[in-house]
């Protein structure tokens, strides 16, 4: 317990510095919060700088002349350039001239130029080659490193934009195609299936069509053999005709026997007149051979003689009376027979004058000989047309068997139904996206950085303090006690600065920057091992080096920052700094600080504390035993800043 009163002694002489001298008391409180300003400075500038990228100034533009493509206008140039105007990314201001563009760039007034090629969609559309279309991005690294790096990312991520939301219109264009693909090939299908049965039709008609080719071509030999006999019975029939035509009676001739004809009925007509008046006269003769016979009959000598004679003379008339009757009676069936004849004969000569003038007309109207021949060689010609086109219809109908056949093929073949791709054109141009499952979250870029600089402030602070005091000098009265009582005393009042400064930067990350802290009571005591970590390598260092000891304790700091991962994986330095990174203070306590702050190294803020404590404990031992102490008077022991 001894070495913790001497050690309570000499913090009670240098506590007396600050009632000798009290400006030392507005210096202590100024390097208590240097610190945290100079945290919060830094980590506010890059706490999120993604949210001030809209105040970058940039050019755009667009010289892209668009394209025809597939009968649809395109310029996917001008899609480019109100995307990202629309989403104010950056602070982007349309410029008509590429020349224009850069020497703003150039000079500085805008951060970088966007420029859209004329032939832009002529190149990038069609998707001929690849990176066919170039968006061309125009920075100065001289201007600004970091702002011409984020105009390098914004390109990156501008190309993948662009390609994804080209590929989504080429699927809208396939999507579209295989949706009118699909009703084509069911259109495609009824054809094929219309076309097989309209073979299979073709194919019966052709049968029925091949019989009648062959009744039509029997037809056809026998009508050329009845032409043939046709024209030589035509030929007969005119030779007949024109010989009648020479050999019919004249007109006179008939018109003769006509009026011979009416003179017969007349002659009969008289006939039967003059028969009439004989019979008559035969009458009145028997009636007066009777009269006679009568009166002749009593006569004497000659009466009887008369008598008879008178009724052999009445038997006679009698018998000539029935004789006229009967010569009577055929002389009327002759003139009856004669009348008939007589209107025959007019008929007969009428038919034979008609015959005559039909039988000239005829003969007139058969054709030459020539003419029948003609249509004889017809004949035999039709026959051998309908012999060709029987031919012909077997041939046919082979073919449309196998016509039949392949429309029957080509059905069977064709596919019965197209599937069009599953999904939408927009998830078929971007079908993959990482899915992030984030442990330890960081919220924002701030936060990211905060353990590194965190650390530095601390360092900061600690070598801030370093500058307050000597570190190699203590009262003559510290002379008696021992080396730990003596650096327990020397860092009393530097180790109450440095915790001050670990709160203040504590009540900064909450209440300023806004920090999110997973575990706050860790993360305090993580600042406050570190500052007194911090603060006894560098007291060690001044110990053994002097005040050389505060500038390689800068350059450590430098070291740690290179070493300690605070940035970047320390895997990606290589070389001399990631062997030394497990060696070195920064390296456990940005381990401890994202632990305690992000949950991250599953929390684990115990196993860096360890390793801050032993290095603290080296640093302790080193301060301790290294070097030499230098005991001054009152008039020496005083600030080591002129205050």
């Amino acid at each position: 317990m001894r070495v913790f009163r001497d050690a309570f002694a000499v913090f009670r002489l240098e506590m007396t510095l600050f009632q000798r001298f009290p400006k030392l008391k507005i210096s202590a409180l100024g390097v208590i919060i240097i610190p945290a300003l100079y945290a919060l400075i830094y980590l506010s500038s890059v706490r999120d700088p993604s949210s001030h990228t809209s105040d970058l100034k940039a050019a755009i533009v667009n010289l892209d002349g668009g394209l025809n493509y597939r009968g649809q206008d395109v310029n996917i140039g001008l899609s480019v350039a109100n995307a990202v105007k629309a989403k104010r990314i950056f602070g982007f201001v349309d410029y008509a001239k590429e020349e224009e563009a850069k020497a703003a760039v150039r000079q500085g007034h805008l951060a970088f130029a966007l420029i859209i090629p004329k032939d832009f969609s002529a190149n990038a559309v069609p998707g001929q080659e690849a990176a066919g279309g170039r968006l061309v991005m125009y920075v100065s690294e001289g201007n600004n490193y970091n702002g011409a790096s984020l105009a390098k990312r914004f390109a990156s991520e501008l190309g993948h934009q662009v390609n994804i939301d080209l590929n989504e219109k080429r699927w809208s264009l396939v999507l579209t195609t295989a949706t009118g693909s699909i009703d084509k090939l069911a259109q495609l299908h009824k054809g094929a299936a219309a076309l097989n049965d309209g073979a299979r039709q073709l194919d019966a008609g052709l049968s029925k069509a091949e019989a009648g080719s062959r009744t039509l071509a029997s037809g056809a030999d026998g009508l050329g053999n009845g032409v043939s006999q046709l024209t030589d019975g035509v030929k007969q029939l005119g030779a007949g005709l024109r010989a009648m035509d020479q050999q019919h009676p004249a007109t006179q001739n008939l018109n003769a026997l006509k009026t011979g004809a009416a003179d017969l009925v007349s002659g009969h007509t008289v006939l039967t007149q003059g028969l009439q008046d004989l019979h008559g006269g035969a009458q009145k003769l028997a009636d007066g051979g009777a009269k006679m016979r009568d009166e002749t009959k009593g006569v004497l000598l000659v009466g009887a003689r008369v008598s008879d004679g008178a009724a052999q003379l009445t038997l006679g008339a009698n018998q000539l009376a029935s004789g006229l009757q009967t010569a009577q009676t055929g002389q009327a069936q002759l003139a009856d027979g004669t009348q008939k004849l007589s209107a025959g004969v007019g008929k007969l000569t009428d038919g034979v004058a008609a015959l005559g003038a039909g039988i000239h007309t005829a003969a007139s109207k058969v054709p030459a000989d020539a003419k029948l021949d003609e249509l004889a060689t017809g004949g035999r010609a039709l026959a051998t047309g309908a012999q060709d086109l029987q031919s012909g219809l077997v041939q046919l109908k082979a073919g449309s068997k196998e016509l039949a056949a392949g429309l029957e093929l080509l059905n069977k073949s064709l596919p019965s139904d197209m599937s069009a791709p599953d999904g939408s054109a927009r998830g078929l141009a971007d079908s993959i996206e990482p899915a992030l499952e984030i442990v330890a979250p960081v919220p924002n870029n701030g936060a990211g950085f905060a353990p590194n600089f965190l650390a530095t402030s601390l360092w900061l602070g600690a070598v801030m303090s370093a500058f307050l005091f000597h570190l190699r000098r203590l009262p003559l009265a510290a002379e008696s006690v021992s080396p730990p009582a003596r650096l327990m005393g020397k860092l009393g009042i530097l180790g109450a600065i440095v915790i001050a400064q670990s709160m203040a930067i504590m009540l900064m990350s909450l209440f300023l920057l806004n920090l999110h802290i997973s575990t706050l009571l860790p993360y305090t005591l993580t600042l406050i091992l570190s500052a007194l970590t911090f603060l006894t390598i560098i007291v060690a260092l001044t110990r053994a080096f002097g005040d050389a000891g505060k500038a390689a304790a800068l350059l450590l700091m430098v070291l740690q920052l290179s070493s300690a991962g605070g940035v970047l994986p320390v895997e990606l330095a290589g070389g001399i700094y990631q062997a030394v990174s497990p060696w070195l203070p920064f390296t456990w306590v940005v381990k401890s600080l994202r632990a305690s702050m992000f949950g991250a190294f599953d929390g684990d803020w115990f196993s860096a504390w360890m390793m801050i404590g032993l290095i603290g404990s080296i640093a302790w031992l080193s301060a301790c035993f290294v070097g030499k102490w230098k005991f001054v008077g009152p008039d020496e022991h005083r600030p080591a800043m002129d205050i």
